[in-house]
Protein backbone atom coordinates (compact mmCIF):
# COMPACT_ATOMS: atom_id res chain seq x y z
CA UNK A 1 0.00 0.00 0.00
CA UNK A 2 1.17 3.53 -0.91
CA UNK A 3 0.55 6.26 1.06
CA UNK A 4 1.01 10.30 -0.33
CA UNK A 5 0.47 12.83 1.88
CA UNK A 6 2.00 16.54 2.01
CA UNK A 7 4.03 16.73 5.35
CA UNK A 8 5.32 20.37 6.86
CA UNK A 9 8.53 20.98 8.52
CA UNK A 10 7.69 22.75 11.61
CA UNK A 11 10.41 25.66 12.82
CA UNK A 12 12.66 22.93 14.74
CA UNK A 13 13.05 20.98 11.60
CA UNK A 14 10.48 18.26 12.60
CA UNK A 15 7.96 16.15 10.67
CA UNK A 16 5.31 14.23 11.71
CA UNK A 17 4.72 11.13 10.01
CA UNK A 18 1.16 10.21 9.50
CA UNK A 19 -0.81 8.02 11.58
CA UNK A 20 -1.98 5.83 8.39
CA UNK A 21 1.71 5.68 7.86
CA UNK A 22 2.78 4.66 10.97
CA UNK A 23 0.05 2.04 11.26
CA UNK A 24 1.09 0.42 7.96
CA UNK A 25 4.50 0.41 8.56
CA UNK A 26 4.12 -0.97 12.66
CA UNK A 27 6.00 2.38 13.91
CA UNK A 28 5.31 2.98 17.65
CA UNK A 29 7.05 5.56 19.68
CA UNK A 30 10.17 3.73 20.83
CA UNK A 31 10.42 2.71 17.12
CA UNK A 32 14.27 3.12 15.55
CA UNK A 33 14.36 5.07 12.05
CA UNK A 34 16.90 5.26 9.54
CA UNK A 35 17.17 8.37 7.33
CA UNK A 36 19.32 8.92 4.31
CA UNK A 37 19.17 12.28 2.10
CA UNK A 38 20.73 12.50 -0.89
CA UNK A 39 21.39 16.27 -1.71
CA UNK A 40 21.79 15.17 -5.63
CA UNK A 41 19.00 13.92 -5.83
CA UNK A 42 17.14 15.95 -3.69
CA UNK A 43 15.34 13.17 -1.94
CA UNK A 44 15.09 11.93 1.71
CA UNK A 45 14.21 8.10 2.50
CA UNK A 46 13.42 7.31 6.35
CA UNK A 47 13.12 3.38 6.65
CA UNK A 48 11.93 1.51 9.70
CA UNK A 49 14.72 -0.23 11.61
CA UNK A 50 13.74 -3.46 13.10
CA UNK A 51 16.79 -3.54 16.33
CA UNK A 52 15.99 -5.93 19.34
CA UNK A 53 16.24 -4.91 22.71
CA UNK A 54 19.86 -3.89 23.72
CA UNK A 55 21.09 -3.57 19.95
CA UNK A 56 22.41 -0.15 18.49
CA UNK A 57 23.44 0.61 15.18
CA UNK A 58 26.98 1.09 13.88
CA UNK A 59 28.93 2.41 10.81
CA UNK A 60 31.79 -0.03 9.61
CA UNK A 61 34.35 1.40 6.47
CA UNK A 62 36.11 -1.79 5.51
CA UNK A 63 39.03 -1.76 3.13
CA UNK A 64 39.35 -4.65 0.82
CA UNK A 65 41.14 -6.02 -2.42
CA UNK A 66 38.65 -4.93 -5.50
CA UNK A 67 38.53 -8.52 -6.66
CA UNK A 68 35.63 -10.52 -7.73
CA UNK A 69 33.81 -11.96 -5.27
CA UNK A 70 35.29 -9.71 -2.03
CA UNK A 71 32.26 -7.46 -1.36
CA UNK A 72 30.31 -10.80 -1.16
CA UNK A 73 32.72 -13.10 1.13
CA UNK A 74 31.90 -10.32 3.28
CA UNK A 75 28.93 -9.64 2.99
CA UNK A 76 28.02 -13.67 3.82
CA UNK A 77 30.05 -13.29 6.99
CA UNK A 78 27.89 -10.73 8.15
CA UNK A 79 24.66 -12.97 8.07
CA UNK A 80 26.66 -16.11 9.12
CA UNK A 81 27.02 -13.97 12.46
CA UNK A 82 23.80 -13.31 12.19
CA UNK A 83 23.85 -9.32 11.78
CA UNK A 84 21.19 -7.60 9.80
CA UNK A 85 22.34 -5.01 7.45
CA UNK A 86 20.57 -1.36 7.28
CA UNK A 87 22.31 0.01 4.36
CA UNK A 88 25.76 -0.39 2.26
CA UNK A 89 27.24 1.38 -0.34
CA UNK A 90 30.69 -0.14 -2.11
CA UNK A 91 33.00 2.24 -3.58
CA UNK A 92 36.37 1.32 -5.99
CA UNK A 93 38.94 3.04 -4.64
CA UNK A 94 41.75 2.03 -7.44
CA UNK A 95 40.59 -0.46 -10.08
CA UNK A 96 41.49 -3.96 -9.44
CA UNK A 97 43.23 -3.22 -6.28
CA UNK A 98 40.92 -1.33 -3.59
CA UNK A 99 37.79 -0.93 -2.56
CA UNK A 100 35.74 0.55 0.46
CA UNK A 101 32.36 -0.54 1.51
CA UNK A 102 30.46 1.56 4.35
CA UNK A 103 27.90 -0.18 6.23
CA UNK A 104 24.97 0.36 8.79
CA UNK A 105 24.58 -2.70 10.49
CA UNK A 106 23.14 -3.73 13.98
CA UNK A 107 25.96 -4.36 16.56
CA UNK A 108 27.53 -7.25 17.72
CA UNK A 109 27.93 -8.66 21.23
CA UNK A 110 31.96 -7.50 20.55
CA UNK A 111 32.56 -5.12 18.21
CA UNK A 112 36.80 -6.53 18.32
CA UNK A 113 35.54 -10.20 17.62
CA UNK A 114 33.61 -8.59 14.69
CA UNK A 115 36.87 -6.74 13.21
CA UNK A 116 38.88 -9.70 13.99
CA UNK A 117 36.24 -12.26 11.77
CA UNK A 118 36.41 -9.43 9.39
CA UNK A 119 40.00 -9.11 8.41
CA UNK A 120 40.30 -13.01 9.47
CA UNK A 121 37.65 -14.65 7.37
CA UNK A 122 36.30 -11.91 5.45
CA UNK A 123 39.70 -10.91 3.85
CA UNK A 124 39.30 -7.41 4.87
CA UNK A 125 42.24 -5.31 5.16
CA UNK A 126 41.30 -2.82 7.35
CA UNK A 127 38.02 -2.50 9.30
CA UNK A 128 37.24 1.13 10.82
CA UNK A 129 34.27 2.05 13.43
CA UNK A 130 32.83 5.24 12.17
CA UNK A 131 30.37 7.94 14.26
CA UNK A 132 26.68 8.06 13.43
CA UNK A 133 26.36 11.73 12.34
Amino acid sequence: MRIKKIISIDERGRIVIPKEARNALGITTNSQLMMISDSEAKEIRITPIGLSGDKVPIKLRITMEDIPGALAKLATLFGKLELSMMYSEAVIIEKDKTAIWTVISESPDNLEDLKEELINQGGAIKVEILPLE
